[in-house]
């Protein structure tokens, strides 16, 4: 074997160490869910699921608290320190090209200036579309697949993978439209009932 040889198989078997721990790091980051912050979580989640910052980039979230007045028909304005403080988290958390995460792919065909619901982001409505086909529904009433924590079970710590969801939950378990949209959806297995619909 020439030196060559020996160089290149070195760096070689080098990055593909690299990478793969890269990726074991990045994944045991994502099964621990999202660095929480405990204002956030009591402001946010006194109305609704506090929505982990990585689902939206800063121009969402940036827009979302400067329009607290008028919060989805809701007024959910903060003092200053507390909307100071609860934005700049979003923005560190939030959404972004480098920051590769399990929700990277919201990214995906997202347009210049992003809506406010991350249900209507294009790559969400991709992703859930089997629901629709599920349900035989051509589109979804405003709020229907705002509340995650109804299949996925981990929601609420950012983890959002479809191997974790409620059991019992998910399309394949639905029987048809009108039992999606006017019962509530119950896991059987821990009698958790969820009837609430959220916001984003």
């Amino acid at each position: 074997m020439t030196r060559v040889q020996t160089v290149l198989g070195s760096l070689l078997l080098g990055s593909i160490l690299f990478f793969g721990f890269y990726g074991l790091f990045v994944h045991a980051q994502e099964a621990e869910g999202y660095q929480k912050d405990p204002v956030y979580i009591d402001e946010c989640g006194a109305c609704h699921l506090a929505y982990p910052p990585g689902l939206m980039p800063s121009k969402t979230w940036q827009r979302m608290m400067g329009g607290l007045s008028d919060h989805f028909g809701e007024n959910a304005e903060v003092d200053d320190e507390t909307a100071t403080r609860i934005t700049n988290y979003l923005q560190q958390e939030s959404l972004s090209p480098g920051k590769p995460t399990v929700m990277s792919e919201m990214l995906r065909n997202l347009p210049e200036n992003p809506p406010l619901r991350m249900t209507e982001f294009p790559a969400f409505l991709a992703a859930h579309e089997v629901i629709g086909k599920q349900l035989e529904m051509e589109s979804f009433p405003e709020g229907f697949l705002s509340p995650c924590a109804d299949c996925h079970r981990q929601a609420a710590d950012g983890i959002f993978e479809k191997d974790r969801m409620h059991p019992g939950y998910g399309p394949s378990n639905w029987g048809g439209p009108q039992a999606a949209i006017v019962s509530p959806i119950k896991n059987e297995a821990n009698g958790l009932t969820t009837s609430a619909r959220g916001q984003l």
